[in-house]
């Protein structure tokens, strides 16, 4: 039996597994939190919450149903646990028809811009009435050299170019892990980086201030006016922010231009700037909750309370002992284990750009859909 026969049986397999009462809560949870009502709307849905379940959702113990599977069969193959396991490398995208040969078909993503050459376990037939030019929305997980569809397809006709295009660019700019998986894409990223953060250094004299939250905006789109200049692009910049509770009471803000993502905003980062400068505010509720919120919060980076820790370390020390209630607290000593259990997020994953390099095709698309939206 080949590989590709090898897959077929394994995956229909491997939905069986994860399809029986062993994961029966876990999933009837997951559909339950993507279908809410318990209205399932069409079949390839289902199949793609199905797929995301059984190869990239974490169970209480942080294995994914696939793992499961591998240690439930210790008689497959080393080729066949390292094939199973591969397809936890899941590549979701929006991808053109570039053309088909033998059993396979090019599809090239219009998220990260590779070219997959992709089977199916039905073969020639899952194929069949696509036709160049046309696209497909799925999944696809690694098969040797080539792909494998993973999960139903859904197609669309040549003429949908344009509303898939934009579609791309919004998943683009939610997803930006699905970008990267193009090293190009990723270096380039980083160079715009490293030349924004000059940039605003140049501009506000470090990569961090702290600003009163009501000059934030006009900040911010001066920099973005600045990038814009550099790049000789004529449009002004005018951002508008849809930022959390916080900017409803906090006093201050830090605008910090982080090397490895870029801009970060951090409220009422003046108040912990007194707080690490004299500890005894611990004391008091507002600094108190405000650094609990900090360190207990997953969605702040912890670039937020190593460059508040760094200032001194000796007073970082003295304030987490007393918010920790911990005497023997030591920045020095513990300081990077406590961002660990509170951030375990950002340690688990790379910290990707913010800033997604997209092709010309895509920019063009992009400038055409604003300029009728003016219109």
């Amino acid at each position: 039996m080949d590989l590709m026969e090898r897959a077929g049986t394994l995956k229909g397999q491997l939905v069986s597994f994860a399809l029986s009462a062993r994961f029966r809560r876990q999933l009837d949870t997951v559909f339950d939190q993507t279908f809410p009502g318990g209205v399932v709307v069409e079949e390839a849905g289902a199949s793609l919450v199905i797929d995301h379940f059984i190869l990239q959702h974490r169970l209480q113990d942080g294995d994914s149903v696939v793992d499961k599977f591998v240690l439930a069969h210790p008689e497959l193959s080393a080729e066949e646990r390292d094939m199973l396991l591969g397809w936890k490398d899941v590549v979701e995208g929006i991808f053109e028809v570039r053309g088909k040969s033998g059993d396979s078909i090019s599809l090239f993503n219009l998220v990260d811009e590779l070219t997959y050459r992709t089977r199916s376990n039905l073969g020639k037939a899952a194929f069949r009435s696509l036709k160049k030019g046309m696209f497909l929305i799925g999944r696809v997980v690694p098969l040797g050299d080539d792909w494998l569809v993973s999960g139903n397809l859904a197609a669309f006709p040549a003429s949908e170019r344009a509303a898939l295009l934009t579609q791309a660019a919004e998943l683009s700019l939610r997803s930006p892990e699905l970008v990267f998986r193009n090293p190009e894409k990723l270096a380039t990223a980083r160079r715009m980086l490293a030349d924004q953060r000059e940039l605003f250094i140049e501009l506000y004299g470090d990569e961090l201030i702290v600003v009163p939250c009501d000059v934030l905006t006009e900040r911010v789109n001066a920099f973005w006016n600045a990038v814009a200049e550099r790049a000789a692009v004529t449009e002004r910049a005018k951002v508008d922010f849809d930022f959390p509770e916080e900017m409803d009471y906090a006093e201050t803000v830090a605008i910090h231009f982080d090397p490895d993502t870029g801009l970060s905003f951090y409220f009422d980062f003046g108040l912990l700037q007194d707080l690490f400068d004299n500890p005894a505010l611990i004391a008091r509720r507002r600094y108190r909750e405000t650094m609990t919120s900090y360190l207990r919060d997953d969605t702040v980076s912890p670039a937020a309370i190593r460059i508040l820790a760094e200032r001194d370390t000796e007073k970082a020390g003295v304030v987490f002992q007393k918010l920790l209630k911990k005497r023997g607290f030591s920045w020095a000593e513990h300081g990077e284990a406590l961002l660990r259990k509170h951030k375990a997020r950002y340690f688990e994953t790379p910290q990707l750009p913010t800033n997604i390099p997209v092709s010309e095709t895509m920019a063009e698309h992009l400038r055409n859909t604003r300029q009728g939206q003016r219109e």
